[in-house]
């Protein structure tokens, strides 16, 4: 065999995979509206799936999953072909004729005086900026979103081949590597660990006209004798903001073009990003590492709750383990303890936003857990299910509501 072969098979394989992926992203940026058709349908079909027949749940969460996966590798090329002046007003006086052919009518129109694209949010920005910054926070928060996207799959999955007490292995584990992972995002910010942690898609795919988008074209690349000396390299062709937006006419009055300023300042204007959310007192440090980890805490007392009953008979399924009070009121009286300590006089935006997300979770936790769930919640959902049951037009919202009731009493993370 020829040792120069062997040497190039790896970088001729490199190179097809990187052609791969540049047809890919190519496809997808041509192809936006039926990307975002796509995704919403399938989305919807994930919604509607569980119940309908046997192991649905397990089909579902599994299009859930790869849908979020797949959308995420979506905004990442995107990003690449979006420029950030999208997100500005296109200038009033820029008298230049457009350099690109004229947009599909089916395409969304470009405003003279709108941006293209939402202002970014303070999540966003706050995000985005640990995720470029910092590459332990870049790696941290994507692995820990991946395993939200999967959590319930593996749980699922676990169940279903290995068994009740074996699916808490698999369930501890996960819950293990995302507190050290949260707790690795509080060491490098020293602010408060956001969910999500990385930056989420603000846009409609559908509201993106392709004349905004950057493309990128090889040049020709000659043949013959004077190919080395003629080779041209690739060619980026971007166009500017102004070029492919329709202008105003010149000396055209400026009231309707500087009303969206008011919401739309380029990133040197506005304030840093990292001063977005204030950096953290002991007290609330002790409050965000509380968060962190008190699903852990929840896990290990269901398990020690299961292991110091007498019967064998399903002692590790869910619906068992949600009767002990301890297991429950533990995390619930530690969540209650962080929220006092996380007290401040912020008038932080992006904080009072990641406050309320904790207490929605809070809320969650404390009527679709334990015995709470089984004793008051599930009962009066139940009743209304039966009720809507009887009305001919809105039973199918009982079958759809039936349809999770059993998710919630089997699966930890479908509450949790």
């Amino acid at each position: 065999m020829d040792p120069s072969s062997t040497l190039s098979y790896p970088s001729s394989l490199i190179m097809q995979s990187t052609g791969l992926v540049e047809a890919y992203e190519e496809l997808l940026v041509s192809n936006l509206g039926a990307v975002r058709s796509i995704e919403s349908g399938l989305r919807n079909v994930s919604w509607l799936l569980p119940g309908r027949f046997q192991d649905a749940e397990l089909a579902s969460e599994g299009l859930y999953a790869l849908l979020n996966a797949v959308s995420g590798y979506h905004d990442s090329l995107l990003s690449k072909h979006l420029d950030p002046a999208l997100t500005l007003p296109p200038h009033p006086f820029d008298a230049r004729p457009p350099t690109t052919t004229p947009l599909d009518p089916s395409e969304p129109s470009v405003s003279k005086t709108a941006p293209v694209l939402p202002p970014p949010s303070d999540h966003a920005r706050y995000t985005k900026y640990w995720t470029t910054r910092s590459g332990v926070y870049r790696k941290a928060s994507r692995l820990l979103v991946t395993i939200g996207y999967i959590e319930l799959l593996v749980e699922m999955v676990a169940r279903k081949r290995l068994g009740d007490r074996r699916r808490w292995n698999y369930v501890l584990g996960l819950e293990v590597v995302k507190t050290l992972l949260r707790l690795i995002i509080l060491g490098v910010t020293g602010r408060p660990v956001l969910h999500p942690p990385t930056p989420q898609r603000e846009y409609d795919l559908l509201s993106i006209p392709s004349a905004v988008l950057k493309t990128a074209k090889k040049a020709v690349i000659p043949t013959g004798p004077k190919a080395s000396e003629e080779e041209e390299q690739p060619i980026t062709a971007l166009p500017s903001h102004g070029a492919v937006t329709p202008t105003l006419p010149p000396y055209a009055p400026l009231r309707s073009h500087l009303f969206p300023l008011t919401n739309a300042l380029p990133e040197e204007h506005l304030a840093h990003p990292i001063s977005l959310l204030p950096t953290l007192t002991p007290g609330q440090y002790v409050s965000e590492i509380i968060e962190s980890s008190v699903t852990l805490l929840h896990v290990v007392l269901l398990l020690r709750s299961a292991k110091r009953r007498n019967t064998s008979y399903g002692r590790f399924s869910l619906p068992t383990l949600s009767s002990p009070t301890l297991p429950y009121l533990l995390p619930l009286l530690l969540c209650l303890w962080s929220r006092r300590l996380r007290r401040t006089h912020s008038k932080s935006i992006l904080l009072a936003e990641h406050h309320a997300n904790l207490d929605r979770r809070l809320a969650a936790r404390a009527f679709l857990t334990g015995p709470m769930w089984v004793g008051w919640t599930r009962p009066k959902v139940m009743n209304v299910v039966r009720i809507l049951g009887k009305v001919p037009i809105v039973n199918f919202a009982s079958e759809f509501i039936e349809g999770y009731i059993p998710l919630v009493d089997e699966y930890f993370y479908y509450s949790s």
